[in-house]
Parts: C-alpha cells; sequence; structure tokens
C-alpha cells in the first residue's frame, strides 16, 4: 500500500505548477529560497534560508558525501515549513559553459541547428556528454546572437538525485551565471538599456568561485568563473592561526573578540586580493582585446566576500569605476517574516538562490 501512496504522490508531483523552489549547492552551503507569485511586477521573498556545509562536502563540484547535503535539504524544507516539492536546480563551475555566439538567420529548425552545431565546439567536457540549451538574445538582419549554456549530465544527474532523495522533484536545472544574470536585469530595470548600451561587468565573490559576467547589449557576452574564493582565504587563516575551520571562518567575518583583524589576517586578506585582482584584470584585458574596444561603464558586486574589508577600494584602483552593491531587494519585495541581520545576509549570498527561485512550472 505505501508504494502505491508513493507512486501517488510522485504523480502528484509531476503535475504540480507555480514556482519553483531555488537550489543553490555551494561549497560551504546549502541555499534555499521560494518566491511568490508576482504582484504589480514584483515577486514575493516568502522563504529563504542557508544551511552551512562541512569542509570537503564538495570538491570541484562533486558531491563527496551526498548525506549530508541530503540533510540540509531536508532540514531547511522542514524548519521553513515548505510543502512545494518542485525546484530549480542551479549548476556551476568546469561541469559548465556558457558562450555568447552568432549563428546565420533562417527557419527556426535551422537556427537551432546552427546553434547547436557551433556551440559544440566549446564544451571542454564533450558535446555527446552534455545537455544543452539556449536561449535567443535578438536577431539583427541576416544574424542571429544568441546565448548558450550547457552541463555534464552525469554531474548533473548526481545533484538532481540528491534533491529526489530529500523529497524534491528537480523541473528545471539553470546555470547559476545566467540566476545571476536573470536577477541582474530585474534590479537595474530603470537603467537597464544604458547599462546594456554601455557595459558593465557583474562579480560574484562565492565561497569556492569568483564569477565574473561581462554583460552587453542584452545578454551577457563573456562569463568566467575564477578559481579563487573565500574558502581558500578561510584556509589560509585557519593554516597561519592553528585554528579549526569554523574558528577561522568567525575570524575571517568578524575578527577577533574585540571585532578587529589581526596582523596576521590583515596580511591574507591583501594577499588574497592581490590574486584576485590580477585575475580579474587578465579578464577584463582579455575582453577588451577580442570582444570589444570600448571598455565597460559600471561595476557590480555581490557574494559573501563581498563584504571583505578593502575589497571596493581594490575593485576601484582595477578599473577606475565605482563598484554598486547589487540589492536583490530592489527587484522584490518580502513576505515572509526575517530580522534585520537575515536580510542583510541575503542581500550579500542569496542573489543566485533567488534567481533560480524566478523559474516557475
Amino acid at each position: 500500500m505505501s508504494s502505491i501512496i508513493a507512486k501517488i504522490n510522485e504523480l502528484k508531483v509531476n503535475f504540480e505548477k507555480g514556482q519553483l523552489i531555488g537550489v543553490d549547492v555551494g561549497l560551504s552551503s546549502v541555499k534555499i529560497a521560494l518566491l511568490g507569485d508576482a504582484k504589480k511586477g514584483k515577486f514575493r521573498l516568502e522563504k529563504f534560508m542557508t544551511y552551512p556545509l562541512s569542509e570537503a562536502v564538495v570538491i570541484e563540484d562533486e558531491v563527496q558525501r551526498p548525506e549530508e547535503v541530503v540533510s540540509a535539504i531536508e532540514y531547511i524544507l522542514k524548519e521553513q515549513k515548505i510543502q512545494k516539492k518542485i525546484s530549480c536546480l542551479g549548476m556551476s563551475g568546469p561541469n559548465t559553459v556558457t558562450k555568447r555566439i552568432q549563428v546565420p538567420s533562417g527557419a527556426k529548425d535551422e537556427v537551432e541547428d546552427n546553434i547547436l552545431w557551433e556551440s559544440e565546439q566549446y564544451i571542454p567536457f564533450g558535446a555527446d556528454d552534455a545537455e544543452i540549451g539556449f536561449s535567443i538574445v535578438h536577431e539583427d538582419g541576416d544574424v542571429v546572437d544568441a546565448i548558450v549554456g550547457a552541463v555534464r549530465v552525469d554531474i548533473a544527474d548526481s545533484y538532481i538525485n540528491i534533491l529526489k532523495a530529500a523529497g524534491l522533484s528537480t523541473k528545471v536545472v539553470d546555470l547559476n551565471v545566467f540566476a545571476l544574470s536573470n536577477m541582474f536585469e530585474s534590479i537595474v530595470e530603470d537603467r537597464i538599456d544604458e547599462i546594456s548600451d554601455k557595459g558593465a561587468v557583474l562579480i560574484d565573490f562565492g565561497a569556492q568561485y569568483t564569477t565574473v559576467i561581462v554583460y552587453k547589449n542584452g545578454a551577457p557576452v563573456l562569463t568566467k568563473e575564477i578559481g579563487i574564493g573565500g574558502v581558500l582565504l578561510t584556509e589560509e587563516i585557519q593554516r597561519t592561526m592553528g585554528v579549526s575551520y569554523e574558528e577561522a571562518e568567525d575570524l575571517k567575518i568578524n575578527g577577533d573578540e574585540n571585532g578587529n583583524l589581526p596582523e596576521e589576517i590583515i596580511e591574507l586578506l591583501e594577499s588574497h586580493l592581490l590574486k584576485l585582482t590580477g585575475e580579474l584584470r587578465k579578464i577584463l584585458n582579455f575582453y577588451i582585446a577580442v570582444g570589444s574596444s570600448d571598455q565597460v561603464k559600471f561595476m557590480f558586486m555581490t557574494g559573501g566576500s563581498s563584504r571583505l574589508p578593502g575589497i571596493k577600494e581594490a575593485l576601484l584602483d582595477l578599473i577606475d569605476i565605482e563598484p554598486e552593491e547589487l540589492d536583490p531587494f530592489e527587484a522584490i519585495t518580502v513576505k515572509g517574516k526575517f530580522d534585520e541581520d537575515e536580510l542583510e545576509e541575503i542581500r550579500a549570498t542569496g542573489i543566485t538562490a533567488i534567481g533560480l527561485a524566478m523559474r516557475s512550472a
């Protein structure tokens, strides 16, 4: 009897409609967001929670201890009293790829075939092992401008199975860079035409990667993930100070008992920012060299490590543009009960999960 009930419940999930639960599984935490239907053009944030993962649960985008991720998702769903079971899973890292391409215009089937054929050469893990999707940005005369995303099937399946074990059905697999880009467009909606025309660089300072998006002419024209994230700094603090991973993370964020950063941590922070800005400079120089003779005119930042001391000044020195912090609450309203500390945390770390939660079934 129980197996019959399970099958019936599975059928119910398959037919469930509405907003999807945004699930962002990162190196250091699982983030889940749920939005209410848009009112007056704005979504409402109903549920959001972050659950930390212990060290080495996820390595190079592969989950080493799936049971811990399952437990984290189950805990969030129970704690937040989320009854919905349909989700949008976000993917990132070396097992994903994005590319802006142009192909000749023509019949719909011809354009689709051309996009898929052209995109295959940019997939490092092989087109036969990838699931490929695309979106047409615009069509101008004889040319179709499209943005392509691909994910390695076996890696995506491993995450889908984890969500299934936690009681969620994955309706959509999205790339985190697209979720971030969509949120960005919503946040700067009133200025999007000017920003799209002049170009912007978006930087998401995550735990494992620093994600860079150059946005121009209505969509990302360049995306790049740098293997320098906040966890790298935490590990350096851990080794230098001889403390646990958790203590190092607390020192990085909150300083010592007086709220001050010890001199050793300041030196590590300066070294970290130097490496990071060096990699950012390479990316922007590459974009200017091969993509456009014009530099970007806007810079936006988000992510947990965007709160590190000195990071704004380092970015300003990099390309002489004052960085703006992306605030998701300029695009959405809040329905759920959140205190100010929670809202501040969501501002810094929740944009990707919220962007995933904008998808619907």
